[in-house]
């Protein structure tokens, strides 16, 4: 078959952009693209808030993991930076999160994702592990939403993905207090000083504090000072637990011994420690929410 047709141009009366909404949202790529797009989104206002603007970062990332048979995912950010700034990395990469329902997407920053993972699956279509993945599961009846239209019109799914369709996608994203979790570690001989987290709130929390995006605060920030740790196992196996069980009966043949998994990371345990002594920097301070 040919190269997929172009997309319509934009319906311009209401009941006609309705039609092609609803059409759009029943495709089974809709999610898959509206995610990859948010994805692209958040990295670009992360990179531009935490690295450029506020230089609390080198690296910053948002990330979001999904099965193909399991309805269930989450997300996570990586942020690495020097121990005495990583807590405000941290505040800095949870306000950029919450922003967007106060600063909205708008269509440049849509046109740019667009035009990047445009641009990446064009160039990943000359890797044969690319096309791999993108038949994987295509004639399995237990993944019934994966089908042929799912290789013909991806590219047409995200030249007519719009502005709307990223925040029905960021609609289903909980960014309370109650459902992120946050971890922070560093390697070192002594952790970082505990933040004045109230003043971390208020800094965050000030209009046009990140630059243009405005900061929302976390109603928990400042309480969480005098809290204890919380039950991280308890609270994985509430919200994934139905998940984890299907995944352990399917069964994993390809995890490593544990033996392994020390002889391999004690390397590069070795090179951070020796850095330490010689007073080197270490910025290895990790945020995974």
């Amino acid at each position: 078959p040919g190269p997929p047709s172009p997309p319509p141009p934009p319906a311009t009366n209401p009941a006609a952009a309705a039609a092609a909404a609803l059409a759009r949202r029943a495709h089974p790529l809709y999610a898959t693209v509206t995610l990859q797009l948010l994805t692209e989104v958040i990295n670009s206002r992360l990179f531009t808030t935490v690295r450029d603007t506020l230089g609390l970062t080198y690296d910053v990332s948002f990330e979001i993991t999904t099965y193909d048979r399991l309805r269930t995912g989450w997300f996570s950010v990586l942020v690495t930076s020097y121990p005495d700034k990583i807590h405000e990395a941290l505040a800095a990469s949870l306000a950029v999160l919450r922003d967007i329902q106060i600063s909205p997407v708008t269509p440049r920053e849509l046109m740019r994702a667009k035009r990047t993972l445009l641009t990446r699956h064009e160039s990943d279509l000359k890797d044969n592990n690319y096309w791999l993945g993108l038949l994987t599961h295509l004639q399995c009846q237990d993944v019934p939403y994966k089908v042929t239209e799912c290789l013909r019109d991806l590219t047409s799914m995200y030249e007519i993905a719009t502005v709307d369709d990223l925040h029905d996608a960021y609609r289903h994203f909980d960014f309370s207090d109650e459902s992120v979790f946050t971890c922070i570690g560093t390697s070192g001989q002594a952790p970082p000083e505990e933040p004045d987290r109230t003043q971390l709130a208020q800094m965050f929390a000030a209009p046009g504090a990140l630059d243009g995006f405005v900061g929302v605060q976390s109603q928990g920030w400042a309480q969480q000072a005098s809290t204890g740790q919380q039950d991280w196992s308890s609270a994985f196996q509430k919200a994934f637990g139905a998940a984890l069980k299907q995944q352990q009966a399917a069964g994993s043949n390809g995890s490593l011994p544990q033996q392994q998994q020390q002889a391999q990371q004690q390397p590069q345990q070795q090179q951070q420690q020796q850095a330490v002594g010689k007073g080197m920097a270490d910025p290895m301070a990790m945020f995974t929410a």
